[in-house]
C-alpha cells in the first residue's frame, strides 16, 4: 500500500515538474494542462492548484485566476500558503482594475507574512493608484461643475439677448405706430 502511494506521489510530482518547466519557458497553456493533470491525480494538492492559477494568470485570464486564488486562500493550510494565495489574488484583482479589493488582498497577504516585501511593494503601488484615481475623480467633478456653471452662464446670456431683441422689436413696433404712414398711391 505504501509503495502505491509513493508511486502515485511521484507521478503527481512528475506532472508538476513538467508544468513548472513549461511555465518557466513561458508555455503557459501547456503548463496549465500539466497542472490540471496533476490535479486530476490529487485534487487536494495546493501546489498543483496554485501553479494552475498562476499559469492562467500568465495567460491574462484574470477573472478565472481571481476565482482560483480566492479558493486557494481557503484551501491553504499554512500562513505562507495563505500569503502566497492572497498576494496573487491581489495581482489578479489589480490587473482587473479592482484596486480597493487588491489592496485588501495584499493586506491579507501581509497579515499572514508581514515580512513579504513583494506584497508590501504591491500594496504601496495599489494604494498610490487608488489615491490618484480618487484625485482624478475629484478633479473631474470640479471640472464638471465648472462646465455646468459655464453652460448656465451661456444660457442666461442667450436668454438676456433674446429678451433684449424682443424689447427692441416691441420698441420698433411702437415707433412704427407713431410714424405717419405714407399715402398709398392709386394703381
Amino acid at each position: 500500500m505504501f509503495f502505491q502511494i509513493n508511486v502515485f506521489s511521484q507521478n503527481i510530482n512528475k506532472d508538476i515538474r513538467k508544468g513548472v518547466k513549461l511555465y518557466e519557458d513561458s508555455s503557459y497553456v501547456e503548463a496549465e494542462e500539466k497542472f490540471r493533470t496533476a490535479l486530476q491525480k490529487d485534487q487536494d494538492s495546493f501546489v498543483s492548484s496554485f501553479n494552475l492559477a498562476d499559469a492562467i494568470y500568465k495567460q491574462e485570464n484574470y477573472e478565472q485566476s481571481e476565482s482560483l486564488f480566492e479558493a486557494l486562500t481557503e484551501k491553504a493550510e499554512t500562513k505562507e500558503e495563505k500569503s502566497m494565495a492572497f498576494h496573487n489574488l491581489g495581482n489578479s484583482l489589480y490587473k482587473q482594475e479592482k484596486i480597493k479589493e487588491s489592496i485588501e488582498a495584499y493586506k491579507n497577504a501581509l497579515r499572514n507574512n508581514p515580512s513579504d516585501l513583494e506584497s508590501k511593494h504591491n500594496l504601496s503601488l495599489a494604494q498610490k493608484l487608488l489615491k490618484e484615481q480618487e484625485e482624478n475623480k475629484e478633479e473631474e467633478k470640479k471640472e464638471e461643475k465648472e462646465d455646468e456653471k459655464e453652460e448656465e452662464k451661456e444660457e442666461e446670456k442667450k436668454e438676456e439677448e433674446k429678451e433684449k431683441k424682443e424689447e427692441e422689436k416691441e420698441s420698433d413696433d411702437s415707433q412704427e405706430n407713431k410714424e405717419p404712414k405714407d399715402q398709398q398711391k392709386p394703381e
